[in-house]
């Protein structure tokens, strides 16, 4: 039995316990970088299944190895692991046990999905070479969990590149392989405008952090249009402003919070810059002063356009035995391609900083949004999701 086949059946057999695992972890979500419980259900599969693992320094992160003996390519495979502070309203019979926690972006899916990888990889070494590295990484919603992992020393070995997957609303049964930009960088700012105190009776004799306030509100959503090129993908938003004491009192002090959005880190340093002159600038002329603190977010997912290639055609040459055996029919525009960049955040972009990287999306139900209480898989795709992680990573380090 040829590879591509043997892994096929593999996932039909696998299916099964794949769902039961997944149920384990829906039904007991975790938050960002305590996912303990899950952490402990990950090693038990892995002993399981004989595949060695150690603890990442950046707790409670697993990373296994499946090494076929052979010398090749170091493949990494990600999944995420946390859930989000989200009340469940599925109605599911395997809902969350936990108030106030739901696996409501699908990691449940995908931590489940990467085991299940995990065991035909394992079961099929002796057909391909190389090793592949397995991630079960926390925090990827509030955290950055991948950056932290990298930071302990996830990346001293440069894998030759890194692959993952996330679940999608969106028409069930596709696969989307973009190119370039898939994510933005997702930055902040905290700007504290300091002015002087006094009695709204003698305006003269203060500084209104208030105006000032304004003031930089105005110049800087301005900013967007007159420094940032209309082709850049960029978005500013001042979400918090609190400040002032009293009606009759000029304000000595306002905060703001801001979030912007860069899909280029080009756009991102433009922005970085204008907002701390246009800010500090406007203040100063004013008669008082602000301060500028730069709250780095999460990198920009960047899709390596050669290995983004390399996952698609994976695709198309084993299209027949990846939408075979589905109780569901397969779309006719089942693989998207291009570019098709989107505004929202990704700790897997910390990954693609440091190698050639692709994500896709899978598409697992049309309903409810990700982050909604309602966020509900249709769980006869998720073996969709298991047959196109193993088979990218088969062809992948079958090719030496």
């Amino acid at each position: 039995m040829e590879l591509m086949e043997q892994i096929c059946k593999l996932t039909d057999e696998l299916e099964p316990h794949m769902l039961e695992i997944r149920h384990q972890i829906h039904e007991r979500p975790e938050l960002a970088f305590h996912e303990f419980e899950t952490s402990a259900l990950v090693k038990r599969e892995l002993e399981r299944m004989q595949v060695p693992y150690e603890e990442s320094p950046c707790r409670p992160g697993i990373v296994a190895v499946v090494d076929s003996g052979k010398p090749g390519k170091l493949l990494m495979l990600r999944a995420d692991m946390d859930a989000l502070p989200v009340q469940e309203k599925t109605g599911l019979p395997y809902a969350s046990k936990t108030p106030g926690v739901m696996h409501a972006c699908g990691h449940d899916v995908h931590t489940s999905n990467l085991l299940t990888v995990a065991e035909i990889l394992n079961r099929t070494k002796d057909q391909w070479s190389g090793k592949v590295k397995l991630v079960f990484q926390p925090a990827e919603e509030h955290g950055g969990g991948g950056r932290e992992m990298i930071k302990a020393g996830l990346m001293e070995e440069v894998p030759d590149a890194c692959f993952a997957l996330h679940v999608e609303t969106g028409k069930k049964g596709i696969l989307a392989v973009s190119t370039g930009y898939l994510t933005a960088y997702s930055d902040g700012y905290t700007l504290t405008v300091h002015g002087k105190a006094a009695h709204s009776s003698t305006p003269e004799a203060g500084t209104d952090a208030i105006y000032i306030a304004a003031s930089i509100v105005t110049a800087l959503h301005g900013m967007m249009s007159r420094n940032l090129s209309p082709m850049e993908h960029s978005t500013l938003n001042i979400g918090l402003i609190s400040g002032g004491s009293a009606a009759n009192i000029i304000a000595d002090e306002v905060e703001m919070s801001l979030m912007m959005r860069n899909l280029s880190k080009e756009a991102r340093d433009v922005m970085c810059s204008r907002i701390e002159k246009l800010a500090q600038g406007i203040a100063e002329a004013m008669g008082g002063s602000c301060d500028c603190d730069f709250h780095p977010g999460y990198a920009a997912v960047y899709n390596d356009k050669e290995f983004s290639g390399f996952v698609a055609d994976t695709f198309r040459k084993h299209e027949k035995l990846l939408y075979g055996n589905f109780s569901w029919e397969q779309p006719k525009e089942w693989l998207e391609t291009g570019e098709a960049p989107l505004l929202g955040a990704e700790d897997f972009g910390f990954y693609s900083q440091k190698a050639p990287s692709c994500m896709i999306w899978v598409g697992v139900c049309e309903d409810a949004s990700k982050h909604s209480p309602e966020f509900c898989v249709d769980e006869s795709y998720m073996k969709l999701c298991t047959r196109a992680m193993a088979m990218v990573a088969a062809e992948y380090l079958s090719r030496g």
